[in-house]
């Protein structure tokens, strides 16, 4: 019996390196895929970078989209995508679509250098296919929650994503307006529209 507790106990003292060894694995590819993008995320490059050898990151990582998959989870718990709870007290459409516009600005912000490596690396999208499905589904999500009563009208949906959505944010950005500025334009524009859209339900 004293020989089990032994091994266990050795067992756990093993497992906790091998997870700093991961986590290492994962913060240096995070900061190769982003300086270097997909096609400079070499298992050589990825190893020198995080001082293991090659062999230690297959090892962690077999299958060649594994560690693009967990950079992709590791990039959304750094950026701090928004999640349902900064509703919480906002009884009215007004209310949580501006929450939304101001959440998701201080987030796309945040992710500034992603959307410029997503935007030169078409081979993102293969690689993080399946989370970045997952994220605009999120976003989605957050958007219909937003909108309340008008969560299945299907034409509210469209105006929020595509006024409050990046492509609308970054442009006005690139225009010259502050981040608040910028909101404050969205939010000019998908308010009224919402609420008449609410109104004539």
């Amino acid at each position: 019996m004293g020989r089990a507790l032994t091994r266990q106990y050795n067992l756990g003292r093993r497992a906790a390196p091998k997870a700093e060894t991961r986590s290492r694995i994962v913060a240096a590819a995070l900061e190769v895929f982003r300086d270097h993008g997909v096609a400079g995320a070499s298992n050589l490059a990825v190893a020198r970078a995080a001082d293991v050898a090659p062999a230690t990151v297959r090892n962690h990582f077999p299958e060649p989209d594994d560690l693009a998959t967990a950079v992709f989870a590791e990039m959304l718990a750094e950026l701090r995508v928004p999640a349902a709870g900064i509703f919480d007290g906002l009884a009215t459409v007004r209310e949580r679509v501006e929450r939304l516009a101001r959440e998701l600005a201080a987030f796309y912000e945040r992710s500034r250098p992603w959307w410029r490596v997503y935007e030169r690396e078409p081979d993102l999208i293969r690689a993080w296919g399946g989370g970045v499905d997952q994220y605009y589904a999120d976003v989605e999500g957050l958007m219909r929650t937003a909108l309340g009563e008008l969560s299945s009208d299907e034409r509210s949906v469209a105006v929020v994503t595509s006024v409050i959505g990046p492509p609308a944010y970054f442009a006005l950005r690139e225009r010259g307006l502050s981040t608040d500025e910028a909101v404050d334009l969205t939010l000019e524009l998908a308010l009224p529209w919402l609420e008449r859209r609410a109104d004539a339900r």
